[in-house]
């Protein structure tokens, strides 16, 4: 059995400022949060776009990241990634490797949602688990984005 773990880059400031914004504080916040929940869940590879978001997101993870393939899903289910990954991607990506990972109703991701942490185990067949993570950061509920 594979494990994909799919998040979508932590916070960042919105509207963003630029087309590639780096992670707000609260955003750096979940990051290393997200760190802390897999780190002990084995994960052998690390994808991510090529935007500074995604790379922030999983950087405190400890694994080095590459820029996901096209072609990611197939060959995550051919064992070519290892047993457990993890990909940061975006609110339209990650429902997608979902999608093609098999799963028939992938989630919809809003524009201000970045507490969302995607297990979808792979078999036969594919299952999903829809997670919260770092809701409160230090202590304190995560601050909705600015509108």
């Amino acid at each position: 059995m594979i494990t994909v773990l799919l998040v979508r880059h932590a916070d960042i400031d919105l509207p963003p400022a630029s087309a590639d914004p780096p992670l707000n504080a609260t955003g750096r916040a979940r990051a290393e949060a997200l760190a802390r929940v897999v780190g002990r869940a084995g994960v052998t590879a690390v994808f991510t776009s090529a935007l500074t978001r995604t790379k922030q997101t999983v950087a405190s993870v400890g694994i080095e990241s590459r820029v996901m393939p096209d072609d990611v899903a197939p060959r995550i289910r051919a064992g070519e990634f290892g047993d457990v990954v993890l990909i940061a991607g975006h609110s339209n990506t990650v429902p997608e490797v979902i999608a093609e990972l098999g799963v028939a109703a992938p989630p919809v991701i809003g524009e201000t949602e970045f507490d969302n942490l995607f297990v979808v185990t792979v078999s036969d067949d594919a299952a999903l688990l829809s997670l919260k993570y770092a809701t409160e950061i230090r202590g304190a509920p995560c601050p909705p984005a600015a509108d």
